[in-house]
């Protein structure tokens, strides 16, 4: 090869080889040109998808702690009115139970005002007398002081006393006599036992409503007596309950 040759061909060769190398760099550069903005990009995409990622969760929290929050506040308003309404229940009971005891008080006072004058007897007692004698025995004394004992510090009582005889003598000496008999009564009781004259009632009644037959001696004795009823107010036996 001559030398003008192979000058020729290492001078082709080297220019093809900068143009090469010169192409090389160039699609290095366009590449580099094109990816850089686009690599850019992406990451600024990668950066606003994590910004709207967090942004996302900041609100789903706070949108789970306000529903948490209205769930609390509804909880909390329904046990209000379930406390409402049981408190509304227990008043109508209260209601309901004032009407009762008014009804009852009611019915109480009215029982009693019908009863202001209505009395029973409790009790019975009796005193025998001698012959044509208005005084009292020793015996009679002493049944008039159980009797006595037994109406002490006592409200809403009355004593109803009634005196008789046999049938001997007039019609007229009889009720002297058993009105006397019965005076005797209410003064040992009034004089020993302080027992107030306006609970005690007399009456003389003769020979009247014998207990035993006036043919015999014993009848004439049972029925010369005095009866002592004991009558307590119904009112009183009332609040007694």
């Amino acid at each position: 090869m001559s030398p003008k040759v192979k000058g020729s061909l290492v001078l082709s060769v080297t220019m093809a080889l900068a143009l090469f190398l010169e192409t090389g760099c160039a699609t290095k550069k366009y590449v580099k040109q094109q990816v850089d903005p686009v690599s850019g990009r992406v990451d600024e995409l990668t950066e606003v998808s994590k910004r709207n990622e967090n942004a996302i969760k900041d609100v789903d929290s706070r949108a789970q702690s306000g529903i948490q929050s209205v769930q609390a506040k509804a909880n909390e308003v329904d046990q209000k009115a379930a406390t409402a309404d049981q408190k509304a229940v227990e008043a109508q009971q209260m209601a309901k139970n004032a009407d009762a005891k008014i009804g009852t008080v009611e019915s109480n006072f009215n029982q009693k005002i019908s009863n202001i004058d209505s009395y029973k007897p409790v009790e019975n007692a009796g005193v025998k007398f001698k012959f044509n004698h208005a005084d009292l025995t020793d015996e009679a004394k002493a049944t008039l002081d159980q009797l006595a004992a037994k109406v002490k510090d006592s409200k809403g009582y009355v004593l109803e006393i009634q005196g008789f005889t046999d049938k001997i003598g007039s019609e007229d000496y009889n009720l002297s006599l058993s009105q006397k008999r019965s005076e005797s009564v209410l003064g040992y009781l009034a004089d020993n036992h302080q027992i107030p004259l306006f609970r005690m009632f007399i009456l003389g009644l003769g020979e009247s409503k014998p207990v035993e037959d006036n043919k015999t001696r014993t009848g004439r004795e049972a029925n010369r007596r005095v009866e002592i009823t004991l009558l307590k107010s119904e009112i009183e036996s009332m609040g007694t309950k």
